[in-house]
């Protein structure tokens, strides 16, 4: 079951240039965005991090995540599917 919670990812690489960013197109409505998607059962949100990365990057972690401070809140109305939550439940926290 889908966990009340969000998890983005930014994926990088340190470069002799610099740092280059992974930006993704979605299939679905052709925006780009980092890698994101919700938590399952009782993952941490680390664990659905590394799993998002590999799911949606084809990367793995390896323990190579590295936890930002910043932190936001989407409202459940922007979710497509059903919410899968609790009825007074309105806003989703998204980890970094």
């Amino acid at each position: 079951m889908r966990a009340p919670y969000q998890v983005l990812i930014i994926p990088f690489r340190r470069t002799t240039t610099g740092l280059e960013f992974a930006v993704l197109k979605r299939a679905d409505t052709g925006t780009w965005q980092f890698a994101s998607g919700g938590g399952e059962d009782d993952e941490t949100p680390l664990q659905a991090a590394e799993r998002e990365t590999w799911e949606e990057v084809g990367i793995r972690a390896d323990g190579k995540l590295l936890s930002l401070d910043s932190m936001t809140s989407i409202t459940t109305d922007c979710f497509h599917t059903p919410r899968p939550w609790i009825d007074d439940l309105y806003v989703v926290p998204e980890y970094s």
